[in-house]
């Protein structure tokens, strides 16, 4: 942790990645940075682990962090490798690259091109660029040429933004998956406290969740401790600001108990689920 002198600019740097906590990844790009900020002590780097290859993770932190109240610049780097959509040897270690986006509330993106990686934001875009950056030549390109990139930007450099890319060609996200597993097994999905006001659901209402290949039936609620003891909730969680995103909530009191992710068979980010009405 680096405490910035008096009257000096603070920028919080939120560092998403497919790496393991704490781990050796971590370490050899947080090193990058400091190596090329121009000004390191003024930088706080804040590392957040997702699941590897996770890319729906990637969007679902990097627009949790986005909207959070802040002072000061902020920037969010996300990099989990979208390997899943094509199983060809990549030549030369070639792969996405990465891209640049500022919102309307100043805070800058630099992200691993994905399918989810900008959508969550996607509504408060205001600048959307590629970057100059080399696609092939290093297996951890993400140590090796992307904390150069993001420094650089940090450092006020917009030299490495290239093509004013197309706002409306980001993917939007669907509403009908899972986003994030939290430390407590919860599984909060990509579904808005909006979207079970159109479906005509209120509290107490009886609901069957399909997800994985099991079902399992759940109560509308305002909380997830509003509750019996192992009972399914479905409330607006603590995601997602104005418009909360749905989370799947099983009241256990003990993690032996298996709470929400360990009955539906852990799901990856990006698993579809199904939500049907009990009549």
């Amino acid at each position: 942790y680096f405490r910035p002198m008096a009257n000096e600019p603070s920028t919080l740097l939120h560092v998403v990645a497919d790496y393991a906590a704490g781990g050796l990844e971590f370490g050899e790009i947080t090193t990058r940075l400091q190596y090329h900020l121009e000004n390191p002590h003024s930088v706080r780097i804040h590392p957040t682990a997702t699941p590897s290859l996770d890319t729906m993770a990637i969007g679902f932190v990097t627009q949790q962090y986005a909207f959070a109240p802040h002072e000061g610049k902020m920037f969010i780097y996300g990099n989990a490798a979208p390997r899943r959509d094509s199983s060809k040897a990549a030549k030369n270690n070639n792969n996405k690259g990465i891209q640049y986006a500022r919102l309307d509330n100043g805070v800058e993106i630099i992200n691993v091109f994905s399918e989810f990686a900008f959508g969550f934001v996607k509504n408060h875009i205001v600048e959307y660029r590629d970057i100059d950056c080399p696609d092939g030549g290093s297996q951890f390109r993400s140590r090796d040429f992307f904390p150069e990139r993001v420094a650089r930007l940090i450092n006020g450099d917009r030299s490495v933004l290239t093509t004013e890319l197309d706002i409306s060609s980001i993917p939007d996200i669907p509403h009908n998956l899972v986003a994030w597993t939290d430390g407590f097994g919860n599984v909060k999905t990509t579904m808005r406290r909006s979207d079970l006001d159109a479906m005509s659901l209120k509290p107490g209402d009886k609901v069957q969740i399909i997800l994985n290949n099991v079902s399992m039936i759940g109560v509308v609620s305002t909380g997830g401790f509003t509750v019996d003891r192992g009972v399914l909730a479905i409330n607006a969680g603590s995601s997602g600001f104005e418009d909360p995103f749905v989370e799947l909530f099983l009241r256990v009191h003990h993690m032996t108990e298996k709470p929400a992710a360990v009955r539906f068979d852990y799901p990856e980010g990006g698993t579809p689920f199904e939500m049907k009405k009990v009549k």
